[in-house]
């Protein structure tokens, strides 16, 4: 029974409706003070859209919410904060051509006596957060020159200079490489320590016991149950997420691989983020690629994919030179990326399932300049089925589709361009532990037809699950080949911190 005077925020009965569909049902949760509470749920469970009433983005249709114990009706997003609210979105809300400290301050710059913003003071105080955040990036970069990693972090400190007493983190790991999450989880408890009580949404369910003081799960907009972290096991909280057993261990347990190499990069060099790289991707094989963020991983994928330039080196793909390629060439070759921002780089947000799937491959339904609307349909339908996309039909635009269904809809574009090599870059950021399976078997079956995969990935338990080798990255250029059925976590944070001198 929870002790009511620890109470900060309770919401009960909580309904919320959209055109057909019922997002939450009649759902209840309460936050102590400072504690930790995470909330789990598969894509589409009503995370985002409790999440979202309680910031003042969207009103409640029925239920009622109480902030030590007095009613509160939330209007909008500057009276949520008033209150003490402060959100870190999963979909970053940042002004690309700002530099890091405006964003920091956007809409509550300090101001002196004159009324002027206090230019001093606001990077007094930015510079300060960064600090107790440890983290490096200069105040004055503009946001469209940082990478999704520093994006993130720079969330997270701009949500630290509002004082707030509720702080919803919504998947803030997403991008985050071990030592980033090491000093994030530092800094949620010395927030703990001062009062602040957090809610904490996240996929990466080895976090919940890391950081985690409590756990609601919610399932179809409903209230599945709240346990406390330490008195549940994940297999539990699992089964309790998406009402069926997924598998925890390791996926890729027959290697598909042949000796036939389908992709190579030999000795490239990008000053000054890259040093001679070399690795290499057989046929039907699923090769992981380690590092911690800035290590020259995503610089590498665009490199090769032809959206970035580089200054030496050979990229072969099937046996054809393709070096200094670009993106329309890469396709061309049967080559296929998968990028790190879906939505800012893999998707036409605002055109239906159909299109997305298609516009990579318009030879494929066109005769003589002539687009087969039948044929379009056809193909749609066919990898709507195959790759299992939630949705209620090909027409459906895409940006209303869960994280993990947008996933499969890019997928579904290079297979209908008929690649042979894909690179997935971070393939489940923002997935539910049962999309994220789907995505793994996805990959699996790719294989075993010989397609070759180059993945990058933040998530360690990831790469043990699928890869058959790993190469791991340090400052730009590869550290250390791995056997991806017999390393260790520690084996590959090891290498990719430079402590292990060979």
């Amino acid at each position: 029974m929870e002790n009511n005077s620890q109470v900060l925020l309770r919401a009960e009965a909580i309904c919320k409706y959209f055109p057909g569909v019922k997002a939450l049902d009649n759902v209840s949760f309460t936050l102590n003070r400072s504690e930790v509470h995470v909330l789990l749920g598969e894509n589409g469970a009503g995370k985002s859209t409790l999440m979202k009433i309680f910031s003042g983005l969207y009103m409640v249709d029925a239920g009622s919410i109480w902030l030590e114990g007095q009613l509160v009706n939330i209007k909008n997003p500057k009276h949520s904060q008033e209150l003490g609210i402060s959100i870190i979105y999963q979909e970053f809300n940042l002004i690309p051509h700002l530099s890091v400290v405006q964003n920091m301050f956007l809409g509550h710059e300090p101001v002196d006596s004159y009324g002027f913003i206090d230019i001093r003071n606001m990077r007094e105080k930015a510079r300060e957060i960064m600090d107790f955040l440890k983290v490096d990036i200069s105040l004055d970069a503009k946001i469209n020159t940082l990478g999704i990693a520093h994006m993130q972090l720079v969330e997270v400190a701009k949500a630290l200079t509002v004082n707030s007493r509720i702080l919803i983190m919504d998947e803030p790991t997403a991008t985050l490489s071990s030592k980033e999450i090491n000093n994030l989880f530092e800094t949620i408890l010395k927030l703990k320590e001062k009062g602040v009580s957090i809610i904490y949404i996240s996929h990466r369910l080895q976090e919940i016991k890391q950081i985690g003081d409590r756990v609601t799960v919610l399932r179809d907009g409903n209230t599945v149950g709240t346990h406390d972290v330490d008195k549940i096991e994940l297999d539990e909280l699992i089964h309790l997420m998406v009402g069926r057993k997924i598998s925890q261990h390791r996926i890729r347990l027959v290697n598909t691989a042949v000796d036939e190499i389908v992709f190579a990069v030999d000795g490239l060099g990008q000053k000054p983020k890259l040093q001679n790289v070399n690795l290499h991707v057989r046929k039907g094989e699923i090769v992981a690629l380690a590092g911690l963020v800035g290590a020259g991983r995503t610089e590498l994928m665009h490199a090769v994919f032809g959206i970035d330039t580089y200054d030496t080196g050979k990229v072969v793909l099937r046996g054809k030179d393709i070096t200094r390629n670009t993106p329309r060439k890469a396709i061309k070759a049967g080559m296929g990326l998968l990028p790190e921002s879906r939505k800012e780089n893999g998707l036409c947000l605002i055109q239906p399932i159909r299109e997305n799937i298609t516009h990579s491959g318009l030879k494929r339904i066109t005769r003589f300049g002539i687009l087969s609307l039948k044929k379009e349909r056809e193909f749609a339908q066919t990898y709507i089925k195959q790759l299992n996309i939630s949705c209620p039909g090909m027409n459906q635009t895409v940006k209303y589709l869960s994280g993990g269904n947008q996933q499969k809809v890019v997928l579904g574009k290079w297979l209908f361009t008929q690649c042979d090599f894909l690179i997935f870059d971070e393939p489940t950021r923002g997935i539910d532990v049962g999309a994220r399976n789907e995505i793994y078997n996805l990959m699996n079956a790719l294989a075993a037809e010989g397609v070759g995969i180059l993945m990058v990935s933040s998530d360690l338990l990831e790469i043990l699950t699928i890869a058959d080798r790993v190469y791991v990255m340090r400052e730009g250029t590869i550290a250390k080949e791995l056997n991806g059925s017999l390393t260790t976590q520690e084996e590959i944070i090891t290498y990719a911190t430079g402590r292990k001198i060979e």
